[in-house]
């Protein structure tokens, strides 16, 4: 070290001592009989840091000088604070489920609000020891339903042109060389532009265990999905598995008097099953026994023990799941450069 002059006090010696720091010389200040004597580490450093004592000792209250003794104070502090400890990231319990804020699913938010609203748009009363919904079919039920209804008395008239009347006709007007026409009623609605019938049914329900069940799964597995999968895409596959469900269930039953989330509960179920079992890199987990639960009731649904269940929308909703879960999960990276 290297001995390069005398400062009358502590505080202009180490506010020199700061300023030489921020010009990268190294140095140290020292109390000697009086004074405070500096000395340079460096001995390449020595003729500029004599310039810099000489051009300090001239104005040591200038505003340069000020501001990086403040500068060096700051990070003296910062280096005497102890390091902050991270919070260790809570393991997720595979055998029980990690509940998800409401503010991440918004979408699965949405889907309960408008089951309990247009369901109870359609309750008149209860039955069945206060179980199940006396339900009105007129006017709004009846025009959420895959095919229209109408209530006479106590009994329904449901439209005979189902799908399989519908195909009948098709086949027949085509060998027959006619034109082919679609009635007022039934499936020419939707074909004649009441599109929403594909869909609306998966919001009524007809009885409180019904639509408890339903929207609590929905809320335990729909928001595991919509979280992880994000918005946009979570709709699109409900929309995919409510259409399949819907269309199926019409279609191999026969009777438009179904409804429920459950064809969707059980679709998002199978997605869930199939990304926990083949894509662990997915982030999602469904627990053992939730989906030893959901194959036991779907199996015990089929029984009839149950009572009249929508079966085949159970089934073509787990199935139209289940697909779609084979899938592999696009990740941000494998996707397109946008715009």
């Amino acid at each position: 070290m290297r001995h390069i002059g005398f400062l009358p006090d502590q505080a202009r010696a180490a506010r020199l001592k700061a300023w030489l720091l921020t010009r990268d010389m190294a140095c140290d200040v020292e109390a000697e009989d009086g004074q405070w004597s500096v000395w340079i580490h460096d001995e390449d450093h020595i003729d500029a840091a004599r310039e810099e004592f000489l051009t300090f000792n001239s104005d040591p209250d200038a505003e340069r000088y000020r501001l990086a003794e403040q500068a060096v104070k700051q990070q003296q502090r910062a280096e005497a604070r102890p390091p902050r400890r991270k919070r260790p990231t809570p393991r997720r319990d595979p055998h029980h489920w990690t509940i998800t804020p409401w503010r991440q699913c918004p979408v699965t938010v949405a889907l309960i609000v408008l089951s309990v609203l247009l369901t109870a748009v359609c309750v008149r009363g209860l039955k069945n020891g206060g179980m199940d919904f006396d339900m009105n079919y007129e006017p709004v039920l009846s025009r959420l339903l895959i095919v229209e209804v109408e209530q006479r008395g106590d009994e329904l008239w449901v439209p005979t042109y189902n799908l399989s009347r519908a195909w009948t006709h098709l086949r027949d007007s085509i060998s027959q060389g006619q034109a082919y026409q679609l009635p007022d009623h039934g499936v020419g609605r939707i074909v004649r532009g009441e599109y929403w019938r594909l869909l609306t049914p998966i919001f009524l329900h007809f009885g409180i265990f019904h639509i408890v069940f339903n929207l609590m799964w929905m809320r335990m597995m729909g928001c595991e999905i919509e979280a992880r999968r994000g918005s946009p895409r979570y709709l699109g596959l409900v929309l995919l598995i409510a259409v399949v469900s819907n269309v199926g269930q019409y279609a191999v039953n026969g009777s438009p008097v179904f409804g429920g989330m459950s064809g969707v509960v059980y679709g998002v179920f199978g997605y869930l099953w199939m990304k926990e079992r083949y894509e662990p890199s997915s982030g999602m987990s469904l627990p053992p026994s939730t989906a030893l639960w959901m194959i036991g009731w779907f199996v015990f649904c089929w029984t009839g023990l149950a009572g009249p269940i929508a079966n085949w929308a159970h089934t073509f909703g787990l199935a139209t799941g289940m697909l779609v879960g084979l899938l592999p999960t696009r990740t941000r990276s494998q996707q397109s450069p946008g715009r």
